[in-house]
């Protein structure tokens, strides 16, 4: 079984959304001895943002791209490659003003590409591509989202589910690391993620 461990957070040491997802990969290596663990430490080797002639490679037919076209697209063949190797996905991410840290943002933005995740039916709707895969995400976020009065201030949550069931991932489990700067909330952060990824069915 293959698991694509996608790190985001700069804080390579401190970092509540890393030690929970480490925890949860360990769990899940308990589980299945026969894991292949591969991390993709997108604050390490961030991914370009998309420009315009990327994009407009992508659009190209492969029989019709340029060598420069070609080489346009190889790191975004590369990130669809080793999601459709993968079973299992572990994402862990901070939330950042209320959504995305902008490295998470490009790896969707390299992997959600017509023709390859997702294409178009002769209707104009949309069909995902990426098939029988289960996510994790562990999200940390320093005030509590999960109740309160911040719950509608969340587009960490409904962006990153909608953006895999757009490339037909479904199954898709959050884990909140909530409150990791609030001082109600902040020494029982980590250790209450913890006990919910020993209480999640896996």
């Amino acid at each position: 079984m293959n698991l694509l461990h996608i790190k985001v957070s700069p804080n390579l040491y401190g970092s509540a959304s890393r030690e929970v997802s480490d925890y949860l990969v360990d769990r899940l290596k308990m589980k299945y001895p026969d894991i292949n663990e591969h991390v993709l430490d997108l604050s390490q080797e961030p991914l370009p943002h998309l420009d315009g002639f990327t994009i407009e490679a992508f659009f190209t037919k492969p029989e019709e791209r340029t060598e420069q076209q070609q080489n346009a697209v190889k790191l975004s063949d590369k990130m669809i490659d080793m999601l459709f190797a993968s079973e299992v996905i572990v994402l862990s991410s901070p939330m950042w003003n209320l959504g995305l840290p902008s490295v998470l943002k490009a790896w969707f933005d390299h992997v959600t590409r017509a023709g390859r995740t997702f294409k178009f039916t002769e209707t104009g709707g949309k069909v995902g591509l990426v098939k029988d895969k289960k996510v994790y995400v562990v999200m940390a976020s320093g005030s509590v989202f999960s109740s309160g009065p911040f719950v509608s201030h969340d587009q960490f949550t409904p962006y990153v589910k909608v953006a895999f069931e757009y490339i037909g991932v479904t199954d898709v489990n959050i884990v909140r690391v909530d409150g990791t700067h609030d001082p109600l909330t902040r020494k029982s952060a980590v250790p209450n993620a913890i006990s919910s990824v020993d209480e999640m069915p896996i």
